[in-house]
């Protein structure tokens, strides 16, 4: 079980309830899915979003920022880094500024150590990286999808996150949702991962099926408590 599973459970529950009422307000189906839909919600709240030709040192430390002048708030990103990375920030700056922003913090710089933060060095960068991966992919389509028998490579290429961090997902989800150590949930995120075609399809869609059960009852107790 990792240190910080409650913060995890609490913030990927938060911005997954977000995005779960984003798609069923527009009408969004699982297979409608895109990341677009987030970016353009909030660059209508008036929101840039701009790419960014770093120089030298600083084209290697700076991967993406959130600024707020008196003009408007602007997302940065490193034009010189990859299709998924570049997603990735965009993403984590976007939830820099739904959840993060006040009068006091107005700027947010982000390197490559703080986006592969999937510990709890900082809180907020913890719940940025959660966030932009659910922003990418929200749980319930990625249980749709894995459900369907998809392996990591499909939904990579999909959904503009690479395999590994799709696996630190797997792994996170596991230990929150079923209290299993790091090295038995590790054990079945490789199997999907690396050996899909062998046991790998199994325990992802088994893995699906138990998560989508999860979360029907954490929706039962939720309309339960509101009723």
């Amino acid at each position: 079980m990792f240190k910080h599973v409650n913060e995890y459970v609490c913030f990927s529950d938060e911005i997954n309830n977000y995005l779960s009422a984003i798609m069923i307000d527009n009408k969004i189906s699982h297979e409608e899915y895109h990341y677009s839909y987030i970016w353009e919600l909030v660059k209508s709240q008036g929101v840039s979003i701009r790419g960014f030709d770093f120089k030298e040192t600083t084209s290697e430390c700076i991967f993406g920022m959130l600024v707020e002048d008196q003009l408007e708030p602007t997302i940065v990103f490193n034009q010189q880094l990859d299709v998924n990375t570049k997603n990735f920030v965009i993403s984590h700056e976007i939830i820099h500024y739904l959840f993060h922003k006040n009068e006091k913090n107005v700027v947010f710089i982000d390197t490559k150590e703080s986006l592969k933060n999937h510990g709890r060095k900082t809180l907020q960068e913890f719940q940025a990286n959660i966030g932009a991966s659910a922003i990418l992919m929200p749980d319930e389509v990625l249980i749709y999808f894995l459900k369907k028998g998809w392996s990591l490579v499909q939904l990579s290429n999909s959904f503009a996150l690479s395999e590994e961090d799709i696996a630190i997902r797997l792994i996170q989800i596991m230990q929150a949702n079923f209290e299993l150590s790091f090295r038995t949930a590790k054990n079945h995120a490789d199997d999907i991962r690396y050996h899909f075609n062998e046991k790998g399809k199994t325990t992802a869609i088994l893995l699906a099926t138990e998560l989508e059960y999860q979360l029907k009852k954490k929706q039962t107790k939720i309309d339960f408590i509101k009723y």
